[in-house]
């Protein structure tokens, strides 16, 4: 059957409604979208060499004003910092105005937002401030918080929220060193950094969970990570060291881990798998430490938790063969 021929009877077909588009699509294999494909890879990569290029002019600025810090006049060096971080930021904002350059926008924001504590802190010290204090801390992060919450709210882009998020930790913590005052022992100092931090990281969680169905979703990889590494590892110093250990957080520590490992079914992230199966092998490695140090129940232990460890791989495997590795 000649090829006008076959085009003529599906036309005829189709106008008689004996076959549908559908159907006819049907004999046809999907498109391989690799051109759509290799533009987003494209596009992660420029974002990449972008925030990679301007680490490294924070970087840059940083060794310059460390190598002339002396040479530098009161004024010169509040330019470097807090003058590169608002010129940083304006840069940023006109960018941001032209479609094109959203994205490089984003870079600008990020040394800003390095530069930003740097800057306020040598502003306050060469107007003769103690940045020592508490309270000037709490201020300068207030201030920050405010700066780039509010700038969120203007240019929407999702750098300006992950350094809200940071600065508004940055207050939180200064708020609670105003509260507990200098008059605790160094161990106390120590389990109440453990403690707010184990917040913080719930926080980060929690965060990361709220903005995943937002058009700031590409901050919840980071929220998660950070979060989830604080969360777990503060938790595990709470618990201590032999023969200082607390038993509270010993035996709480295994539901923690478990939760964040099922956790990770419910919220479609292998982050909090890796992280809940890298932390629930150094729970058992530092038990069979604490406990099995001696004699032959050492060897015995680490045996034992090898085997254990194998299982937990398996698991984690198994998890990440069913959830993870297809569509969701």
């Amino acid at each position: 059957m000649e090829k006008q021929q076959l085009l003529l009877e599906l036309h005829q077909m189709a106008a008689a409604g004996q076959i549908s588009r559908q159907e006819v699509l049907g004999f046809f294999p999907p498109a391989i979208p690799l051109p759509e494909d290799s533009m987003k890879t494209q596009m992660n990569l420029s974002e990449i060499m972008y925030y990679l290029g301007g680490a490294i002019v924070f970087l840059g600025i940083s060794v310059l004003a460390y190598q002339n810090w002396d040479s530098f006049s009161s004024s010169l060096r509040i330019l470097v910092t807090l003058g590169s971080s608002i010129a940083c930021f304006i840069t940023a904002s006109l960018l941001n105005r032209y479609e094109g350059f959203k994205k490089l926008s984003q870079a600008f924001f990020l040394i800003s937002g390095m530069l930003a504590p740097l800057g306020l802190n040598v502003a306050f010290k060469e107007s003769e401030i103690d940045i020592n204090s508490d309270t000037i801390q709490l201020l300068i992060y207030l201030i920050l918080t405010f700066i780039f919450f509010g700038s969120l709210w203007l240019f929407r882009q999702t750098i300006l929220l992950f350094f809200g998020i940071v600065f508004a930790t940055g207050f939180f913590h200064f708020i609670i060193n105003l509260l507990v005052g200098q008059n605790l022992q160094a161990s106390d100092y120590t389990k109440i950094w453990e403690y707010r931090i184990f917040v913080g990281g719930l926080a980060w969680m929690i965060l990361g969970y709220y903005f995943r169905q937002t058009s700031y979703k590409a901050i919840t990889g980071a929220l998660y990570a950070l979060g989830v590494l604080a969360f777990l590892g503060s938790a595990m110093a709470l618990g201590g060291w032999q023969p200082e250990q607390n038993a509270f957080w010993e035996l709480i520590y295994p539901l923690l881990v478990f939760g964040v490992i099922f956790l990770s079914v419910y919220v479609k992230s292998k982050i909090f798998l890796i992280f809940g199966s890298l932390f629930l092998i150094g729970y058992i490695l530092k038990l069979t430490g604490e406990y099995f140090s001696s004699g032959l129940g050492w060897p015995l232990a680490l045996v034992l938790a090898g085997l254990v460890i194998m299982g937990v791989g398996y698991y984690a495997f198994r998890l990440n063969k069913k959830y993870f590795s297809r569509p969701v």
